[in-house]
């Protein structure tokens, strides 16, 4: 990972969440992206080549395993994937698709900053 450059796309179709997910992200030093569609986050994933992406599995145009299977198939970036599915098979069906970790909604903004912090170390913090 590039140690100037922090970017994140956002894929959530629920503009509350988006702009939660937007705060913590920016607060922990990433320049967010946002997408409100899968095919919307994949053009956005292509382009701006992330070191995270967050990915909500109910999006208006696809359903989000499937996006996560195509995004990793063309990317290495860090996909974290938050939903409000039940936790235990989605889990599970999104690690096969090649996300790095599952989030179930609701989520606590201090428990996914400080998930963050472990995977991405501050930078200028030792």
């Amino acid at each position: 990972m590039d140690g100037l450059r922090r970017d994140a796309v956002v894929i959530e179709d629920d503009a509350d969440i988006r702009q939660l997910l937007a705060i913590v992200l920016s607060s922990r030093g990433f320049t967010v992206h946002e997408a409100i569609t899968g095919s919307e986050g994949r053009r956005l994933v292509g382009t701006v080549d992330p070191q995270l992406v967050t990915l909500d599995l109910n999006l208006p145009d696809m359903d989000g395993i499937d996006l996560c299977a195509r995004l990793r198939a063309g990317s290495d970036a860090h996909i974290l994937t938050v939903s409000a599915r039940p936790p235990q098979l989605t889990a599970e069906q999104c690690l096969v698709a090649g996300s790095d970790h599952f989030i179930p909604k609701p989520f606590s903004p201090r428990m996914l900053g400080s998930y963050l912090d472990d995977v991405f170390p501050r930078m200028g913090v030792a």
